[in-house]
């Protein structure tokens, strides 16, 4: 806003053109130094209605402005917000599929170490109880020396129609076979001929026929070992 200051003159620049006696007051009003205050009114008038325009435009500018680069600081925040949302959106996606992923592969492999440790423990049990039955086993040998004659019949179930046939069994044992031979070699209609032989090789209660169609092993350990492998592969 512009301020007006009135200056006091001490010498006129124009000369006195009051109204004297006799003169018109209608005159007065039309003379030079009314119209020069009028024009320096007016012109002063102008002058502080056009400083207020521009102050007034110049807060108006001042105010869009502001109100723009509000609005764009605020767009701008909403769409980086927005951004950054779907950027952790699509990262958590691929986070929690890739979890997915890991913990399928997890349980995969635990169900697999679970069977095999099934398994392995299976196998484990089987393994022990063959062991404990085959220690049995050697047990009643020791109790009733007439196994080995048992074996000794079902191995030449196994051999038909040979005539002649090697009797190996252990040391101990042999004394019985021998003494009991007609009654094992009754068990074939073709043996005509049978060795006996010892061999320390051949635990007691087991024996193995050898024959020109073939060798037959009944020994006990033996007999066991197939068992184990055929239920060991029923296992698997």
């Amino acid at each position: 806003m512009v301020h007006v200051t009135q200056v006091e003159m001490a010498d006129p620049p124009f000369p006195d053109l009051t109204p004297g006696p006799g003169r018109d007051t209608e005159d007065a009003r039309e003379t030079p130094a009314a119209h020069v205050d009028e024009e320096m009114v007016s012109a002063v008038l102008m002058k502080r209605n056009s400083a207020e325009t521009d102050a007034l435009i110049q807060r108006s500018l001042e105010q869009e402005y502001k109100r723009g680069f509000d609005d764009g600081c605020k767009a701008t925040d909403r769409r980086m917000r927005e951004e950054i949302e779907s950027r952790v959106s699509e990262e958590r996606k691929k986070l929690t599929l890739k979890v997915i992923v890991q913990l399928e592969s997890l349980m995969a492999n635990i169900r697999k170490e679970f069977s095999n440790l099934q398994q392995k423990s299976e196998e484990i049990v089987l393994r022990f109880s063959l062991a404990v039955a085959e220690q049995i086993l050697k047990r009643e040998v020791l109790l009733d020396n007439t196994v080995v004659l048992q074996q000794i019949k079902e191995g030449l179930r196994r051999v038909l129609g040979v005539d002649h046939i090697k009797v190996r069994v252990n040391p101990i044992d042999e004394a019985m076979v021998r003494e009991h031979r007609a009654a094992v070699a009754s068990g074939s209609d073709s043996l005509q001929d049978m060795i006996i032989e010892g061999d320390e090789k051949v635990e007691r209660g087991g024996c193995i026929l050898e024959s020109d169609s073939g060798n037959v092993d009944v020994r006990i350990s033996t007999q066991m070992k197939k068992i184990e492998t055929a239920m060991i592969e029923g296992v698997q």
